[in-house]
């Protein structure tokens, strides 16, 4: 989205039973004003944000990242321990999410009958990846226990593609006799492996971007249409959910083929539903990002849910971003997924060895970990994340000011109001107000100078309305109780 030139506004939001706040930097509020609750500034330039606490929508239960190729920075960094805890103690987190790869695991079928596995003839420590990431999961499980693993297969074996590669595209042959069920069992010895290293796979994705023209990728990579990814998910998810409980393996959650567009999910869903092994859907972020496109999305998914598992900040920015303003691109990215219905949201990355790729931690191998400023948006934005609602927010009379630069959730007795402004220009002496008496109020903001610090707080409020300055470029998140 291109910045937009913002000028002094006032927001109204109505939370019926709720308040108000007051930016750390403003002049003080006299005692006797507040007392007769009458402000000292009348800036009021017009228009309102009303926010609907009293009409929750979809519930965030998942949220977390990744080690799709950077398990190996993670794990030897110089300080893991504290980078361990700054990803899954300090954020709130529930998911880790890790790659079953299939270069070297399985390139010859370990034999002809998918019923009966020859161990012997699978390698899962030539990728570095694959026991580094199991090190990672480990470690955060350890800290977290509500973290849950979530595994995707980006490819089938290569003796299983139509080009006989794991990389460059191609899809599932079904020249290979028996070749839903061989492609069950590679999935099946990976998720046993897994169990063998003390990892239970919760949620499983079968497909990585089946939309995306990959030919020309040089990483692992298969397309699927949505016919294919039926017949995928009827035999192969269905071949699973027989062998699994007979080895004593838990069946996962199956997770419908993450597109890299979230537009191109629709024409996934009517297939997906029909092969009756479709847990949830889900999309990645890279293309098609708005709320109207995810709202699409998420009807189109029902009652099951639509879940956003991969983007990163910096996407799309070049070879050297500006950290800050990709971070805040990052807010709107949150912004159009939750708004247009998203149930949950997963970072790509833990960490990146590049300052452009976007990790959440600057992770150098063997280096000391660093976090990022979008580190720091994503921890502001999911503080109280998980098990809060979605509210809708309805703007009026505001110059310059989107929909999607707003965005709430609700959680008994507390509401969190998430606001981006994206451009050089502050947004002033914004009142909120609220309908009625708020208890506390925490204002929380991530900017040039700041990282999701605390530039306000007050108990015992008493008051129905707070001032509030929205510096420009900046994230801030106003916290209340009532």
């Amino acid at each position: 989205m291109q910045p937009l030139k913002l000028k002094p506004a006032v927001i109204l939001l109505s939370l019926l039973t709720i308040v108000s706040c007051k930016k750390i930097t403003d002049t003080k509020i006299s005692t006797d004003k507040i007392n007769k609750g009458i402000s000292p500034l009348a800036v009021q330039t017009g228009g309102s944000i009303t926010v609907d606490i009293g009409n929750p929508k979809q519930k965030i239960d998942l949220m977390g990242a990744g080690c799709y190729f950077y398990s190996g920075h993670l794990v030897n960094l110089a300080n893991f321990n504290t980078a361990a805890t700054w990803l899954w103690t300090d954020l709130n987190v529930n998911v880790f999410k890790i790659v079953l790869r299939a270069d070297g695991v399985e390139d010859v079928n370990d034999n002809t009958d998918p019923g009966v596995t020859d161990f012997t003839k699978f390698n899962f420590t030539a990728n570095n990846n694959l026991t580094d990431q199991i090190t990672a999961a480990k470690k955060a499980i350890s800290l977290n226990p509500n973290i849950k693993i979530w595994g995707i297969v980006l490819s089938p074996p290569k003796y299983l593609k139509t080009n006989g590669s794991v990389n460059n595209g191609g899809t599932l042959t079904t020249s290979v006799a028996n070749a839903y069920s061989e492609f069950g069992e590679f999935i099946y010895a990976h998720l046993k492996n897994l169990k063998d290293n003390g990892v239970t796979v919760s949620y499983l994705s079968l497909m990585n971007e089946p939309d995306y023209p990959s030919s020309a990728v040089p990483y692992e990579s298969a397309e699927f249409t949505a016919t294919q990814a039926q017949n995928v998910y009827f035999n192969t998810a269905g071949w699973l959910k027989m062998k699994l409980p007979s080895v004593g393996i838990t069946v996962p959650k199956f997770a419908a083929p993450d597109c890299i567009d979230v537009t191109h999910t629709n024409g996934y869903v009517p297939s997906l539903n029909a092969a009756g092994n479709i847990d949830f859907f889900t999309t990645h972020q890279y293309g098609g990002s708005s709320a109207a496109n995810f709202s699409s999305a998420s009807t189109a998914s029902g009652t099951k849910g639509l879940y956003m598992t991969e983007w990163h900040a910096g996407f799309g920015m070049g070879d050297t971003p500006d950290e800050l303003t990709a971070s805040l691109d990052l807010v709107n990215k949150f912004h159009d997924a939750f708004r247009g219905g998203a149930k949950g949201w997963l970072y790509f990355e833990w960490g990146a060895p590049t300052t452009n790729f976007g990790g959440l931690l600057f992770t150098p191998w063997a280096g000391t970990a660093v976090r990022k400023k979008n580190y720091y948006v994503y921890q502001q934005f999911a503080a109280n994340l998980l098990n809060e609602n979605y509210i809708n927010t309805t703007l009026s009379g505001i110059t310059n000011f989107g929909a999607d630069n707003v965005s709430a959730f609700t959680a008994p007795n507390r509401a969190d109001i998430n606001v981006v402004n994206w451009n050089t220009d502050a947004q002033n002496r914004v009142r909120l107000y609220f309908g009625g008496n708020i208890s506390t109020i925490n204002i929380y903001r991530t900017s040039a100078t700041e990282n999701n610090s605390l530039v306000w707080n007050q108990n015992n409020v008493g008051l129905n309305y707070y001032d509030v300055d929205f510096s420009g470029q900046s994230f801030t998140t106003v916290r209340i109780t009532w």
